[in-house]
């Protein structure tokens, strides 16, 4: 029990990077991290080789592949750079880290029990987490930590930038969101649902439009997949959830043809909301410029990347020596410029085997998860994050153990006949 507490804790302190110690990449998430892997070589030590599975397989696959990609663009990148960010021993620390910790969660929870209960700690500890952080943000509560909860009006509790703190409220109000869906009791499931909720309001008040976005395709996922399998309970009979979606959707022809007077003001206000966002801070233009100079920096490797670490120099013209350099905050870009397009594939393969595998398995709020993980990585470089690893292990281990289910049931009905 104690080292799924470490690594729930783990998990969720990660993100708070205010808690860092100095300017290193070392802080209470980490340390839990680095503690739990550690208890977990010990207690393997002496033990049986542990079973592989589909998703260490996938995961491991994603490693390897981008290690092979971050060396051969190092090689690239010492002999093409001027210089190298002191990010790039952060980058490669961070990733050594993740390694460890994604390849190991994929064996050590690959027991459903095991799985269930880290699952259940990450959402309790997870709103505990929250919890603390809003009452430390209305200072109902002093915490002896050094930490400003606010950017401007924006939330971002213990995390330096608000969309860390996003990303932590979205992911953790999906995988509240799958705990609710499969809860054996009324009770867990209301727990799990009051969780979600909290969740939910806390990635609202972070401001965040890559919560807004993910929370929004994941949200259009989710009821997808739960309308088609509600409809598909025709099959033992008619129900009130599969008569109610078979009723929305013969009524959204109707819906459409009424709301036809309506499009033009949508598609003002649309966008009205669309400028406003592109043109708040100029985030619009600088995005773009961070994107493009990133394509031009993979390009001019021969598509071979530059190594860990940021690249990017000409987009912000701050006069240093020498020049700071950014990332493009785009994951696939940001992987595009370090790793080329090999990292590019491995980043593909790795998405695309969690949408179809948590689609494959009739799994609405996991598959809601993989899309909001991959829309929230088109805007942010998420890969670092051991929350975002979470998310991958919940996802590939789920749908594997309900296709393995589902495999054993076949079979069973074969032998039966």
């Amino acid at each position: 029990m104690i080292v799924d507490v470490l690594l729930a804790l783990g998990v969720l302190l990660s993100t708070a990077t205010q808690l860092r110690l100095a300017d290193t990449p070392f802080g209470p998430g980490e340390l839990c991290l680095a503690v739990w892997l550690g208890v977990v070589l010990c207690l393997q030590a002496g033990r049986a080789a542990p079973a592989s599975n589909a998703a260490l397989t996938r995961v491991v696959t994603f490693w390897l592949m981008l290690i092979v990609a971050e060396c051969v663009g190092t090689i690239v990148g010492f002999a093409t750079e001027p210089f190298f960010d002191r990010q790039f021993l952060h980058d490669v620390i961070a990733y050594s880290l993740l390694m460890c910790v994604a390849c190991t969660m994929t064996i050590e929870l690959a027991s459903e029990r095991r799985r269930q209960r880290v699952t259940w700690l990450i959402v309790l500890l997870g709103a505990a987490s929250l919890s603390l952080q809003l009452a430390h943000a209305s200072g109902r509560i002093p915490l002896p930590i050094s930490a400003d909860p606010w950017e401007w009006d924006r939330l971002r509790g213990w995390s330096h930038d608000p969309n860390q703190l996003g990303l932590a409220a979205a992911l953790l109000t999906l995988i509240s969101v799958h705990v609710a869906d499969t809860a054996s009791t009324r009770v867990k499931m209301i727990t799990a649902t009051a969780c979600a909720m909290l969740a939910f309001s806390v990635g609202v008040l972070t401001k965040s439009d890559s919560f807004n976005l993910g929370l929004l395709a994941a949200g259009a996922a989710f009821l997808l997949i739960k309308s088609s399998l509600w409809v598909a309970t025709f099959k033992r009979g008619l129900s009130f959830r599969a008569a109610f979606v078979s009723l929305a959707l013969l009524g959204l022809p109707v819906l459409a043809v009424g709301a036809i007077p309506l499009a033009p003001a949508a598609a003002d206000l649309l966008q009205a909301k669309s400028d406003a966002l592109y043109q708040e801070n100029d985030q619009g233009d600088l995005r773009f410029h961070l994107w493009a100079e990133a394509i031009e920096k993979g390009m001019d490797a021969a598509m071979l990347g530059l190594g860990p670490g940021p690249h990017l120099t000409r987009t912000k013209s701050w006069k240093f020596s020498p020049p700071t350099k950014f990332e493009a905050h785009n994951t696939p870009l940001d992987l595009f410029a370090q790793g080329g397009l090999l990292a590019i594939f491995a980043l593909g393969l790795l998405y695309a085997s969690l949408l179809l595998a948590t689609t494959k398995a009739k799994l609405p709020a996991l598959a809601a998860l993989s899309c909001a993980i991959v829309v929230f990585s088109m805007f942010h470089f998420i890969i670092r994050h051991p929350i975002f690893w979470f998310g991958v292990v919940l996802c590939l281990l789920e749908a594997a153990s309900v296709s393995k289910l589902s495999f054993g049931g076949k079979h069973l009905d074969v032998a039966q006949s």
